[in-house]
């Protein structure tokens, strides 16, 4: 492994466990968007979010394609939900993150108001020199290869130096196709995937990954 100067974290069941039920309350809410859109009953909105998500990458860019869906809309509506009925602080993640002292950044799919909501409701807002979110993507969600050559060239980062941390197995492909070192973050065994390079079960086994 190269020397790792630049330490890329996703968000979303990854800098808190998929346990706490944040996410899939995000994903209930993205059901009730395709719902009362559509006029879809329940089941049916859900399968056709998952054939979505599976075709796009999030159910918002597909939508956004065949249906011609506003994103702000959209956003606005499932992400109307208070963090801290689901996240407390957390001493032992800000711990961890104070003793790493690679650059951290944050490379999401959500809205920026969501991870300023939740990094601030964990107790580790001041640990990341750069959030990259789904407007400054412009949409193009990972595991898109254009929105992460963006966030590599904005943040003026060499990807060689750089490590991922993802709980999304397919988010890390691209990564790994510039050359970072890839960390896939309690989904499954990330052994079957040639392109993740270590597995953790949570966010603060990181550091027993740097000291290798």
């Amino acid at each position: 492994m190269h020397e790792i100067k630049t330490i890329i974290f996703d968000l979303d069941n990854t800098l808190y466990p998929k346990e706490t039920g944040l996410l899939n309350e995000v994903g209930k809410r993205i059901n009730e968007f395709i719902c009362k859109k559509f006029n879809l009953d329940y089941e049916n909105a859900i399968v056709h979010r998952k054939k979505l998500f599976n075709e796009y990458g999030t159910t918002l860019k597909g939508l956004m394609i065949e249906e011609g869906i506003e994103p702000e809309e959209y956003l606005k509506f499932v992400h109307d939900l208070n963090t801290k009925d689901f996240l407390k602080r957390n001493e032992e993640l800000i711990d961890v993150l104070s003793r790493i002292k690679q650059k951290k950044i944050i490379f999401t799919n959500s809205p920026k108001e969501h991870v300023l909501s939740v990094i601030k409701v964990l107790g580790i807002e001041n640990f990341f020199s750069g959030i990259y979110d789904i407007r400054f993507l412009e949409f193009n969600n990972k595991p898109q290869k254009e929105g992460y050559d963006k966030v590599v060239k904005h943040a003026g980062i060499n990807p060689k130096e750089s490590m991922m941390l993802d709980d999304y197995e397919h988010n890390l492909k691209p990564a790994k196709e510039l050359g970072m070192t890839t960390v896939l973050v309690g989904n499954g065994d990330g052994s079957k995937f040639p392109y993740i390079d270590y597995y953790i079960n949570e966010i603060i086994e990181i550091e027993g990954i740097l000291k290798r």
